[in-house]
């Protein structure tokens, strides 16, 4: 990924931009215009586009689509002054050419030369991106102009083109799923930065409906992003507002900068990735034990700062997850309205005792590492004793890979020294957060009175869904 959008959008870009030769300015304004960093209105070059093909359709005297078409990709017409000598001085219907440029009678609408220059390369873009993927559709549409120009045409047209440059973005360009994230929270909490676990959990029930049912854990990671733009771009002070982020022109040039090196470097992400990528052997995690622990700190950093939303994640994250499954292969475990009324979730004080357990196992596995790697004579007695203790422990397990040679064992855990000793560290750090949590209020009376909530959404929402 380059500047956030990927190589199939970089080399459309550049298919453009060389073959018509634009200047460094030219090249800069229709990237902007294809990524839809224009503001305050991201549509408006497409606005303007489609009003420009209108005028042209009527000056050229175009009769369909094709005679469109051409205009666009016709060279001799990358250039403002080769365009004014073509059509300066035309008339015909509500379009006119003056010294200035094109004019729409009665819309209200007015383009320079080297504006309608920059038009055809966007027009061009939108024509041959993908290798020529959409070309058939935009020439039905222009077809559709030709016959009629006119202003109702037109605005017709820029919603067309918007659409499609918009599924463009989604599948070219990363962050732009992201961004709609972003205005989404943003707009839900009324242009605040901070928010509770609570917010978290309402947005969910928001978002939640007949077309659009987001799991809990997807919409959590959503916040985790949220929180990491925040801060990456030093708070969100004067941006009061959802709308006044498109009143802060310089506002998606630092969102996009501040995106791309949060998706390039994801803690959680990373740490995910750690620990699905931990060899096979020596077993110093189960499967089972390795997805857990994934399963509780792939929130990072709410584990460590918001609990209450990794406990809800992980119970009732499950349980519509489980849902979803089941709807998807068409069968398997219990009915959907049985899991949507939350009986089997996961109580968060059982939540805790797991994680607990897999704190014992860390530090067990981490002591061993230890060992495998420190000399055991050394003059500091109370780590000679927590090493000798540790040898006892080896000597314990039975798992698969620690029977055996005791160098590769030790080459075993030295090539998963960091993960083990960082994961280690954010378990504990969970542990300690769900204890604060517990002091506030008992971890039983949360999930009784989550429950209910968790069980009245999922069953509106899957309401009425059976498998057959």
């Amino acid at each position: 990924m380059t500047g956030g959008y990927d190589e199939r959008c970089a080399a459309d870009l550049a298919n453009v931009c060389e073959g018509r030769d634009l200047s460094r300015q030219d090249r800069a304004w229709l990237a902007r215009a294809v990524t839809g960093a224009m503001r305050p209105n991201r549509d408006k070059p497409l606005w303007d586009l489609a009003h420009a093909l209108t005028a042209l359709a009527q000056l050229a005297g175009a009769r369909d689509g094709r005679d469109l078409v051409t205009l666009a990709l016709d060279p001799d017409l990358a250039r403002a002054a080769t365009i004014e000598a073509r059509f300066s001085g035309a008339r015909a219907g509500s379009a006119e050419a003056d010294a200035r440029g094109l004019v729409i009678e009665g819309a209200g609408w007015r383009i320079t030369w080297s504006g309608l220059a920059r038009l055809l390369a966007l027009a061009e873009f939108v024509l041959t991106a993908e290798d020529l993927a959409g070309i058939a559709t935009l020439s039905g549409w222009f077809d559709e102009l030709a016959r009629e120009p006119g202003a109702e045409a037109a605005g017709f047209l820029s919603k067309r083109l918007a659409r499609h440059l918009a599924a463009y973005r989604n599948a070219h360009l990363p962050l732009a799923p992201l961004e709609r994230r972003f205005r989404a929270i943003l707009g839900f909490l009324h242009g605040r930065s901070d928010f509770g676990d609570d917010d978290v959990l309402e947005f969910w029930r928001a978002e939640m409906g007949e077309d659009e049912r987001p799991g809990f854990r997807t919409i959590a990671e959503h916040f985790v992003t949220f929180e990491a733009v925040v801060s990456a771009l030093g708070g969100l002070a004067g941006l009061r507002a959802a709308a006044s982020l498109d009143s802060d022109e310089a506002w998606h040039d630092r969102v996009d900068t501040s995106l791309a090196d949060i998706v390039g470097d994801e803690p959680a992400e990373n740490l995910a990735a750690m620990l699905l990528g931990l060899p096979e052997g020596p077993k110093i995690l189960t499967g089972a034990e390795r997805d857990d622990l994934v399963d509780l700190l792939r929130l990072d950093p709410f584990h460590r700062t918001r609990p209450l939303t990794t406990l809800r994640a992980v119970s009732f994250g499950r349980v519509q997850s489980g849902i979803a499954n089941r709807l998807r292969r068409g069968g398997g475990g219990g009915e959907v309205a049985e899991r949507a009324a939350c009986i089997d979730a996961e109580p968060y004080d059982a939540i805790a005792v797991r994680a607990a357990c897999l704190a014992a196992h860390l530090k067990l596995m981490v002591g061993i590492a230890a060992c495998l790697r420190l000399p055991a004579e050394t003059a500091d007695a109370a780590l000679r004793a927590a090493l000798q203790a540790a040898e006892a422990d080896l000597k314990r397990v039975r798992r698969s890979g620690f029977d055996g040679d005791r160098v590769a064992l030790a080459a075993g855990f030295a090539a998963v020294d960091e993960t083990l000793v960082r994961t280690a560290e954010e378990v504990a750090a969970l542990i300690r957060a769900m204890q604060n949590l517990e002091a506030r209020r008992p971890l039983p009376e949360i999930f009784a009175a989550d429950r209910p909530i968790f069980a009245e959404t999922l069953t509106q929402a899957y309401a009425g869904e059976s498998v057959s």
